[in-house]
């Protein structure tokens, strides 16, 4: 049965030249971003990839190159973004190719083709599983916001389960009685619910959450990983950590531009153009407010090195 690690899984940006081309230099530095502040892992090819505004062929090469760079960190890949199955399979068996340790469906994908029906929910993923080439690849699920994203069900949750494939869920519900419901569903199972929400984080994990999966993993993901690894050993400075987590987690205005700014600022170059908007013009406060957070950070970090 296979398992990933638990812990901090930042939804991957796509750095961009300011022609508007995937800067892959820039990626080999962000992977590197990411496992110096110890992330357990990414998940890429996601929303905040801009993965709607990459060419399959730009989407497979990416992949690898993120593959190349991950060093000891889990890459977890979708890339899908059809409509039609035939297309969805297309576009996943490219991205199971690359080397990705595992693949993650978009719920929303799936749902527009199965109308909100559960039991057409299932047909339509076994019929997707089904014609993925390799049967030994992990799966996994993106409930990434869209007017199709469904919130998985215990009943679907639990048909996965039986398959033994299944192992990471990135939730975005952002409610805590929702979210438990989806623990309950795989508990006892390799099948991970990954947290996005920053706010409930520590209540998650404290019900049973395996990790964190979401946009402020490009910020300071150190914290979250380390409030995934010592939320029981430090419970009163992992309820700080998770008030700062909690109250900084929504500072990322103009994003993912924001989110590039900031890696830039803290050792990855990279610009801050986006296929979505081109290089906007960053607000002074969105800026200011970055460098604040990052002081603050900082300060608690300090302060984590110190625990005994």
């Amino acid at each position: 049965m296979k398992t990933i690690p638990g812990g901090a899984y930042p939804a991957m940006i796509t750095p961009f030249t300011l022609d508007g081309a995937i800067d892959y230099p820039a990626v080999g530095r962000l992977m590197k971003w990411y496992e110096d502040h110890n992330c357990a892992g990414v998940l890429a090819l996601c929303a905040s990839s801009e993965s709607e505004k990459l060419t399959l062929e730009e989407r497979i090469e990416l992949a690898k190159c993120i593959v190349e760079h991950k060093g000891k960190m889990t890459v977890v890949v979708s890339g899908h973004v059809s409509d039609s199955l035939e297309e969805q399979i297309e576009e996943m068996n490219a991205m199971a190719k690359t080397g990705a340790d595992a693949l993650c469906f978009i719920t929303a994908r799936i749902n527009k083709l199965a109308g909100n029906d559960e039991d057409r929910f299932i047909e339509i993923l076994d019929q997707l599983v089904d014609g993925i080439e390799d049967k030994d690849i992990p799966l996994g699920f993106y409930e990434k916001p869209d007017q199709y994203n469904l919130n998985m069900t215990p009943k679907i949750l639990r048909h996965c389960t039986d398959t033994g494939r299944y192992v990471f869920l990135k939730e975005t519900s952002c409610r805590s009685d929702a979210i438990k419901v989806k623990i309950d569903a795989v508990r006892g199972t390799n099948f991970g619910i990954y947290n996005a929400n920053s706010t409930l984080l520590y209540q998650s994990l404290k019900d049973g959450a395996a990790g964190f999966c979401g946009i402020m993993g490009n910020v300071h993901p150190d914290l979250y990983q380390w409030l995934c690894d010592n939320w029981e050993k430090y419970p009163e400075m992992a309820l700080r950590v998770s008030d700062f987590l909690g109250t900084s987690g929504e500072i990322l205005s103009q994003y993912p531009a924001i989110a590039k700014y900031h890696i830039s600022q803290t050792g990855a170059e990279m610009t801050h153009y986006t296929r979505r908007s081109g290089l906007e013009e960053l607000k002074e406060q969105n800026t200011y407010r970055m460098h604040q957070c990052e002081r603050l950070t900082e300060s608690l970090r300090a302060e984590l090195r110190n625990l005994k």
